[in-house]
């Protein structure tokens, strides 16, 4: 089969309609009806069932189509990064990150390097490895910058990093900030607004609540507003008693300018991990392998202030 046999699979098996399959791939439905005959006769099975109008693939029909979708991604993949490779300046680059270091790490490295590189196209797809993981594995993702995860996957390679502390912060007039001792359990009587915690972050804020709350008191963690959007979280921050999460650098400017302030809280004194993943046994192109100098720089600069 060649990959023009595989996407008429694919196209079939999404649109379960060989009218609507034919017009999304621009081929006429007498074509795509006999291309699919003629794999089916080349294997000697039934791939689809038709009933009604509706196409459904059989069991042997969907072992063929994951091979299908398999294949169109890796050749979708291999043409990207041939173009990536034949000149830096040009092509595209795929990023996951954590949210947490999207604005603090990701983001300055990319305005470094699109000031050189002004056509190099990038997609930031922001999320935790639990949804980000396949697509590394996938190689439908450059690189990822975030958090580790708790077991890594073999298929993937990682470089380790520690960074400092995160801080909560809120309003400078916030009833927290009038309190001479904050306490896990001060913080989280009120909405906390932040991205999505990663499995680690969360085993440890769950440790921290659960050593610090009083015997009649619930120990699960609060209500939160998950946002990957650190402008929606600024905006709630600043207009009621919800309090933010963020690494310092995020928002340093914020607190030298009074619109903020840290709330003091000495159970978050802890460094945190960081990875920047890739997937094992995967060249890097001349584009990653640029821009992954500059995150470098980042994390560097980060580690040396603090």
């Amino acid at each position: 089969m060649d990959i023009r046999q595989f996407r008429h699979i694919a196209a079939l098996a999404e649109h379960r309609h060989f009218g609507r399959a034919a017009d999304a791939i621009g081929i006429t439905q007498a074509a795509l009806t006999q291309s699919i005959q003629k794999i089916e006769e080349l294997y000697g099975v039934l791939l689809f069932e038709r009933r009604y109008g509706d196409v459904t693939p059989t069991a042997y029909g969907e072992l063929v189509v994951e091979t299908a979708n398999a294949t169109i991604s890796k050749v979708r993949n291999m043409r990207r990064r041939i173009k990536l490779m034949q000149k830096l300046a040009a092509g595209r680059l795929i990023i996951g990150c954590d949210p947490y270091f999207a604005e603090p790490i990701v983001t300055p490295a990319l305005i470094r390097l699109l000031a050189d590189y002004p056509k190099l196209n990038f997609t930031l797809e922001l999320g935790g490895w639990e949804t980000l993981q396949d697509k590394l594995i996938a190689r439908e993702l450059d690189m990822y910058i975030g958090f580790p995860y708790e077991a890594m996957d073999s298929r993937i390679d990682i470089e380790s990093y520690t960074q400092p502390p995160f801080i909560v912060f809120g309003r400078p007039d916030h009833n927290i900030m009038r309190a001479r001792r904050v306490r896990p359990r001060d913080v989280f009587q009120y909405p906390i607004v932040a991205p999505k915690a990663s499995r680690w972050l969360l085993q440890r804020l769950e440790m921290m609540v659960h050593q610090d709350a009083r015997n009649d008191e619930p120990r699960g963690l609060p209500a939160y507003l998950l946002t990957t959007d650190f402008g929606i979280i600024r905006q709630v921050v600043r207009s009621s008693d919800a309090l933010g999460a963020a690494l310092p650098r995020s928002i340093e400017a914020d607190l030298a300018a009074g619109i903020f302030s840290r709330v003091p809280l000495a159970e978050l004194d802890f460094d945190f991990p960081l990875v920047i993943a890739s997937a094992a046994r995967h060249n890097t192109t001349p584009a990653a392998e640029a821009l992954l100098k500059e995150i470098r720089k980042e994390i560097m600069a980060i580690a040396a202030r603090t």
